[in-house]
């Protein structure tokens, strides 16, 4: 079986500053290749996954792995940080890591209609509890509203003419999977779109995976209870993908209470060895913060 390759790996473990017996949270545990490299240090881990689909792909491989005697799988959503880790005794812990990026799994083989380069439903939804698909976005919205999203969550030039070619599209058929959504929105632009760098519909599914999961606000409800959990010492790790992410970590560290420090002055990004390996992590940053 194949897993998602983690991103920044080395750089995540040695500023997590990994000792036997101490406990750290993976909020995001995806395949859990970040989480096993810090089992196999001695650290024991609780993994938060919103997907129940992903937490037992990462549970199995764990077992496998025998790596299990010291890890935790917790299904929920990251906003609820506080709760799940009380619940699970890790109340005080040495270390957080979130990794705000999309497993290959989730991408490629997930089913969750989160990428234009496969024809499925157009879901996004990583938690099927929520109510909203991104289908139910684009049919139901009003053109505004969609340029907003669009527009706010991705910075594409071209929201409102994509949001006014989505409201025209949908009043004949309405948009039902990712390849309608991708051919529409390459049929609105020129060959010459960002100088041919990035498929058109790029930023628009971003910017709706962000909008279906309410990425942005529980992120923004995550940090300052995750800076709670922390020990004195203690250090969370955010890799973000896009801007808006990481303007939401930078902002934090400078206004968090209880105080805490970023490590670096600027993020930490892939080496071109890694980017050559792994093009998905060209885009990763990550911010260290230490706890005061």
């Amino acid at each position: 079986m194949d897993y998602h390759e983690p991103v920044l790996l080395n750089e995540v473990l040695e500023n997590l500053k990994i000792e036997q017996g101490k406990k750290y949270i993976d909020c995001t545990l995806g395949d859990g290749g970040h989480t096993i490299e810090i089992l196999k240090k001695g650290g024991i881990v609780l993994g938060i996954e919103v997907s129940e689909e992903a937490l037992a792909r990462a549970k199995k491989r764990i077992i496998e792995l025998k790596l299990s005697d010291n890890f935790v799988g917790a299904l929920g959503n990251f906003k609820n940080i506080k709760e799940i880790a009380e619940q699970n005794g890790f109340s005080k812990v040495d270390g957080i890591l979130f990794d705000l990026g999309y497993s290959s799994y989730e991408l490629d083989d997930g089913g969750f209609g989160l990428s234009f380069l496969k024809d499925e439903p157009l879901d996004m939804r990583l938690d099927k509890t929520l109510g909203v698909t991104a289908a139910d976005l684009l049919n139901m919205l009003p053109e505004d509203q969609i340029a907003r999203i669009i527009s706010g969550y991705s910075d594409e030039k071209m929201a409102r003419k994509f949001a006014r070619a989505i409201v025209s599209s949908r009043s004949l058929k309405k948009i039902q999977t990712t390849k309608e959504l991708a051919d529409l929105l390459r049929s609105e632009t020129s060959p010459g779109y960002e100088h041919g760098r990035i498929h058109p519909a790029t930023r628009t599914f971003q910017a709706l995976r962000i909008a279906v999961n309410d990425e942005v606000a529980n992120l923004e409800k995550a940090l300052p209870q995750a800076a709670r959990l922390l020990l004195p010492g203690g250090r969370m790790l955010v890799i973000s993908f896009q801007s808006l992410e990481d303007t939401i970590a930078k902002q934090f560290g400078r206004s968090a209470r209880p105080k805490v420090l970023e490590v670096t002055k600027k993020p930490l990004i892939p080496t071109d060895e890694e980017i050559r390996e792994n093009s998905r992590s060209r885009s990763a940053k990550l911010r260290i913060f230490e706890c005061a």
